[in-house]
Order: structure tokens, then C-alpha cells, then sequence
């Protein structure tokens, strides 16, 4: 069941957030990421410095590799050395499907990593700063990566916030020994490894980053920037959105793109996120799941004896429960940003899931997630023996592949996983076309593929408030 840090050790949540640490959720990855351009924001005592250490080690390795005369020389070697390191489970960060597993960079990626930029810095470039911007031009590597290897750079960092916040409510279980120095712990009973905690002022769902392959933000502030880059690229002509390889290559072969990019980024301001609205809803939806069904309890019950059917019946209730929650009683708002921009399709499963484990516990039904959730279908199990078994996939109307999942992704996943039947929640989103067509689609299915999968939709347009109904 998803359960928070302070729920889970009982720690009073208003006196945790004084320490500034996120509360996080242990048994499924927050998709939140290390954001190094937050370095400066951050006063928490044991992360002063950071910012400074960081461009250190990478200044390190463009060091390295500005001596290298050929890959796997002696100062190439040591560049990779600093590029390699365990995945972390402990921060319960990441873009992680299934779980809180990490990512680590392998072997043929560091070598990619490191050849790409010895080309930059050949081509004129040593500032440290291009390795956060990785994710801009490295394909392969994504702000998950990037924020791991932040992680590695800041561990003792990290352990040290971890003990200092642990110790002030008296919650250590285990020793952490890192480079000498040992730390005090606890050990998440989801997954078996010590928690590293992190502030909240280092943590954003979207990286910023990530944002430099479109034209414009590269020249937003900057006239004549804006005139360069419109020489190398006609912005009434051609998308603005470059790929990775277009990146790699002007990052590579053109100076003053390569210029307006970093200059761009270093001048990009930030504010911390605020997790209090979540306008991107990869928090909120715990807090709220827990509110709703508080406020608006239902009854479940499973006889001793039970079948597929059965099972089927009351993953059904809950399903349509939730359809009443979404238009009924105001939950749609969690589907959505300040600015009735839709969040993503993570949102709405995260959602659904809080909703369906609250119901569950609740009534102490035991249907559980398989051990291989995340943020695919999401399965339900009757675990007392029984092998049966019921899937739900939750899509928005705004994702293309609403067809796709019906007719290949859910079929192969019930037959990979020997499940009988599947519903199909549809949370539709804006896209009135797109569901028609789905529907159309649907009805075109043969009675045996309608008996395996069940199909829902939800109205999750934004609700008019009563005063302008």
C-alpha cells in the first residue's frame, strides 16, 4: 500500500516539515529529480556548499578528459571511474516503472557520455556546466540519470540531512558506512535499504533543462541570440523542437548555439517547487486519496469462497465509485493544474491507485497490487491462494495509444500474466474525438474480447462551480 514516511513511523507531519525534508512515499518512485540549478536556493546547512561541489567533480572530469589523448588512457579511465557508481534505492526518486529501484549509468553509455563531450570541449567548451545538460543532447540520458548522479556526488551530503532528521525523532535502525564514515538510518520495509531523505527546495518534477531543446526558450531574453539561432533556423518554417542528435551535433560543431544554450540555462530562473499545490500532481494525490475516502466511505465485502466473477464485481464498485468521485464530487480537480491545463497521464493512475488501496484497507479486502506495479495497469489481487486475478488500466483520452492499449498492450499483459479479465478506465480529458473513435472502435470488438475487458469512462472535464452551472 502506498504509505508516506511520517504515516509509516508516525511522526507528527507539521514538525517533520520543519526540517525541510520531503515526506516521502515508500513503495513506489515520486517522479522528483535533483534539481542542481536549486543548489543556491537551498539553506538547509548540510547541503551549503553543494552547488560548489559539484561543478568541482565535474570540472574534474572535463579535466581528465582535456589530458586524454585517446579512450582508455589513464586519464580517460579516471574520468570514467567518476562516472561510475551503484544504483541508489533509497531516495525513492525517479522515473522507475516499477518500485523504488534505481538507474545507473552502464558501461557503453559512459563511454558514449564521455565522447561526447571531449568532442565539446575540443571544440572550445570546459565549462561544468554541460553535464547538466546531459539530458539535452546525451541521448540515453534522461533528468532520472542525471539526478542519480547528483545523488552519488552529494551521498554524504544526503546521509548526513538523512541522520540529523531521523535522529530528531528518534527513528534510527541501521548503519550506513560510506567512505569511512558511518550514518544512521532506518531501513524502508518496502524494499529492504536504508532511506536517504532529501529537502524539498532540491526537488522538482520538471527539470529545467529538459526544456532546452525548444528554440525559443534558448532565446527568449535575448534579441540577438534570437536572430542568430533564426539564421540556423526558421522559426515560421520548421518545428521548433530539436532531437537529441540535432543537439548533440550544434552542441559539437556550432559556437554560438552552444553559447545561447548554456548562457540560456545559467540565466534561467527558478523557484522551489511548491509541493503545498503540486500543480503537477505527483504528491497530492496521496493526501487526497486519503481525504476522499474519509469523506466518502463505501461498503466492499468478498464472500469466503470466491471467484473470478466476484472479484471482478467489487474491482468494478470501486472503479465506478471513482467515476462518481471524478464527477460527481469534485476530485477532477486533481486531474488538472491553476490553469485547467490537464497533468499527465501519471497523475491519474497515482489517483486511482490511492483511491482503490485506500477502499481496500478500509474494508480490509485483500486485494493488493502485483509486486511488478507501477505506472502501467495496475493489478489486484484476491491473495489468500487464489490465483485469479483482475488488471485496470487507466488512461487519459488525451494519450494517442487509447486504441493500442485494447487491442495489444492489456491483451498481452493478461496473457503474460495467465488474468482472466480487465477493466479499462477512461478519464476523458478534452478529447471528445478521440473518445468517439474509441467507442466506434470498442463496439467493433468481438463478445469475447468485451467479456475479457470491461470498459469505463469517466467525465473528468473540469465541473463548473455551482454558481456558474
Amino acid at each position: 500500500m502506498p504509505i508516506s514516511f511520517t504515516d509509516k513511523y508516525n511522526v507528527n507531519k507539521k514538525l517533520f516539515a520543519q526540517t525541510g525534508a520531503f515526506d516521502v512515499i515508500l513503495d513506489i518512485d515520486s517522479r522528483l529529480f535533483i534539481e542542481p540549478k536549486l543548489f543556491e536556493e537551498c539553506n538547509i546547512k548540510e547541503f551549503i556548499g553543494a552547488k560548489e561541489k559539484v561543478q568541482n567533480y565535474f570540472s574534474n572530469i572535463i579535466s581528465l578528459l582535456t589530458h586524454s589523448k585517446k579512450q582508455k588512457d589513464m586519464f580517460w579511465k579516471a574520468a570514467d571511474k567518476l562516472l561510475t557508481f551503484t544504483e541508489f534505492t533509497g531516495t525513492c526518486f525517479g522515473y522507475t516503472q516499477y518500485g523504488t529501484d534505481g538507474n545507473a549509468i552502464g558501461v557503453n553509455l559512459r563511454n558514449e557520455i564521455l565522447t561526447n563531450v571531449k568532442e565539446i570541449i575540443v571544440a572550445g567548451e570546459k565549462d561544468p556546466v554541460i553535464f547538466e545538460l546531459l539530458g539535452v543532447f546525451q541521448t540515453n540520458i534522461g533528468c532520472d540519470r542525471i539526478s542519480d548522479l547528483l545523488t552519488f556526488i552529494l551521498m554524504s551530503n544526503i546521509l548526513e540531512y538523512t541522520e540529523r532528521v531521523i535522529n530528531s525523532f528518534g527513528l534510527s535502525n541501521t548503519i550506513i558506512s560510506y567512505k569511512g564514515t558511518k550514518y544512521k538510518s532506518v531501513i524502508n520495509d518496502y524494499n529492504n535499504k536504508p532511506i536517504m531523505l532529501l529537502p524539498t527546495c532540491l526537488l522538482n518534477p520538471l527539470p529545467i533543462a529538459n526544456c532546452f531543446n525548444e528554440i525559443e526558450n534558448i532565446c527568449t531574453k535575448n534579441q540577438e541570440m534570437r536572430d542568430k539561432m533564426n539564421a540556423l533556423f526558421n522559426f515560421g518554417d520548421r518545428r521548433k523542437k530539436l532531437s537529441k542528435e540535432e543537439i548533440n551535433f550544434l552542441m559539437k560543431f556550432n559556437s554560438e548555439f552552444r553559447n545561447a544554450i548554456i548562457k540560456a540555462y545559467k540565466e534561467f530562473n527558478i523557484r522551489p517547487y511548491d509541493f503545498d499545490v503540486d500543480p503537477v500532481g505527483e504528491y497530492i494525490w496521496y493526501i487526497t486519496a486519503k481525504e476522499y475516502v474519509t469523506k466518502f466511505p463505501i461498503q466492499l465485502a468478498l464472500p469466503f469462497e470466491v471467484s473470478i466473477n466476484e472479484i471482478f464485481n467489487l474491482v468494478e464498485q470501486i472503479c465506478m465509485h471513482f467515476k462518481k468521485l471524478i464527477e460527481v464530487n469534485g476530485l477532477c480537480k486533481l486531474l488538472y493544474d491553476d490553469d485547467l491545463k490537464p497533468k499527465h497521464e501519471g497523475a491519474a493512475q497515482l489517483l486511482f491507485f490511492g483511491i482503490c488501496d485506500g477502499y481496500c484497507i478500509a474494508n480490509n479486502i485483500d486485494i493488493s497490487r502485483e509486486s511488478n506495479n507501477g505506472r502501467g495497469p495496475v493489478d489486484f489481487k484476491f491473495s489468500k491462494g487464489y490465483q485469479d486475478k483482475v488488471i485496470v488500466e487507466v488512461k487519459l483520452t488525451s494519450n494517442p495509444q487509447l486504441k493500442h492499449a485494447l487491442e495489444i498492450q492489456i491483451p498481452i499483459y493478461m496473457q503474460q500474466e495467465n488474468i482472466k479479465k480487465a477493466i479499462y478506465l477512461i478519464i476523458e480529458n478534452g478529447h471528445q474525438k478521440a473518445l468517439d473513435n474509441f467507442i466506434k472502435f470498442y463496439k467493433e470488438q468481438s463478445k469475447e474480447v468485451k467479456d475479457k475487458i470491461a470498459v469505463i469512462i469517466i467525465d473528468g472535464k473540469p465541473q463548473k462551480s455551482a454558481s456558474k452551472a
